[in-house]
């Protein structure tokens, strides 16, 4: 199963477990909820606030590389795991030659290829051939 599906399951069954029994009001002690147990309420609904927030945003991944022109787009070879997407870009325009930095989601179409979805440009870091000249003619102090 799921990393998703076990956090819900493993919380429920420790606010079960932690629970406490309910006792019968004999009329000697106070009316209401004693402070334990609005505490425990607090922590069960905060909780449960925050599996669901976690569950429902979705996460965005970032990946960095240069843009290359492809059929029918633009593509871009992530540098860290060096797999090629097809950039799918609805709001941020991009030139193909630029070295950038992309926030988005990740996916595959239909026949399989990988995709990303451009959210966000994170960082646009200039062409992609200045800066491959530029490492290959630095030359150390001796």
């Amino acid at each position: 199963m799921s990393q998703r599906i076990w956090v819900p399951v493993l919380l429920i069954a420790a606010l079960c477990l932690t629970s406490a029994a309910a006792n019968a009001q004999t009329g000697l002690g106070g009316i209401g909820p004693s402070k334990g147990e609005i505490v425990g309420i607090a922590v069960g609904a905060a909780a449960g606030i925050a599996l669901v927030v976690y569950l429902v945003i979705p996460k965005q991944k970032t990946i960095e590389g240069c843009v290359e022109s492809a059929d029918g787009g633009m593509r871009l070879t992530d540098e860290k795991d060096k797999r090629t997407y097809l950039l799918v870009t609805d709001k941020v325009s991009l030139q193909p030659g630029e070295r950038v930095a992309l926030k988005g989601k990740k996916s595959k179409d239909k026949s399989g290829t990988r995709q990303f979805r451009v959210r966000k440009l994170l960082k646009d870091q200039g062409t992609c051939k200045q800066q491959t000249l530029l490492r290959k003619t630095w030359i150390p102090e001796t």
